[in-house]
């Protein structure tokens, strides 16, 4: 320890003398220079009255160039071409409207359309022959107005006769041949008639959905509410 205490002082004194010589030369050099300002003449002196007026010819200068940018920015700005003439913001306008109208009648005239061939759908169907009528029958090539098979209608009481049917659309032949053939008593005393019966009693007489009655299923988050409230699962009650 004293060995390296020697080797740290003598390290210390060495750079302290270093030092102290750096200190020395600094200060006989700040005092080999002059303390005061040497004489001049007054023929050596500038003129300040001429720098003045230079000055402000200059400041002149500068203001008449910044004048005229400003004015010519300014009469570049009154005479700029707008983003967005009046004209043309109406007729953007009009051409939307116009394109609306468009739009609306092409709509319009597609939903005819599809109503006119719903119709001919209908109407094509309605003159076609049930299977309840012939199982065997083959559609003939040729379109015909009315099936050969059509009951006759005459006998039917008009009392069962819905008024609106398909959103009150006129009846169709074949709408009163499947009530004709739904009443006929070979179709009456069939299982199958039996059994729609039956469904339609059952749908008729179900509980609703509103007044079915649930179990109750108890407190699902007790647990969690439990272990969260450091509880200790022992202690926390039945879910069901």
């Amino acid at each position: 320890m004293e060995k390296s205490v020697k080797g740290f002082q003598a390290k210390a004194k060495l750079s302290e003398t270093e030092q102290k010589k750096v200190l020395t030369e600094s200060i006989e050099k700040g005092r080999s220079r002059a303390t005061s300002a040497p004489f001049r003449d007054a023929s050596l002196a500038p003129n300040q009255q001429a720098m003045l007026l230079q000055r402000k010819k200059k400041m002149h200068e500068l203001e008449l160039e910044y004048r005229e940018q400003m004015d010519a920015l300014k009469d570049k700005m009154d005479k700029r071409e707008p983003l967005f003439r009046l004209s043309e913001v109406n007729a953007a306008f009009e051409m939307q409207r116009e394109r609306m109208l468009e739009r609306k009648r092409q709509m319009t005239q597609a939903e005819n359309e599809n109503w006119a061939h719903l119709r001919e759908i209908e109407n094509s169907a309605s003159s076609r022959p049930l299977l309840i009528e012939d199982a065997h029958y083959r559609a003939p090539k040729k379109k015909i107005e009315k099936s050969a098979s059509s009951p006759d209608t005459k006998g039917i009481d008009a009392s069962i006769t819905p008024k609106a049917v398909f959103g009150g659309r006129e009846e169709y032949e074949k709408d009163i041949t499947i009530r004709t053939a739904m009443a006929a008593s070979w179709y009456q005393n069939s299982d199958w008639a039996q059994k729609v019966r039956e469904i339609n009693e059952r749908a008729d007489t179900r509980v609703k959905l509103h007044e079915i009655t649930y179990p109750n299923k108890g407190d699902g988050h007790a647990l969690t509410r439990g272990r969260l409230m450091h509880t200790l699962p022992a202690q926390v009650p039945a879910v069901y």
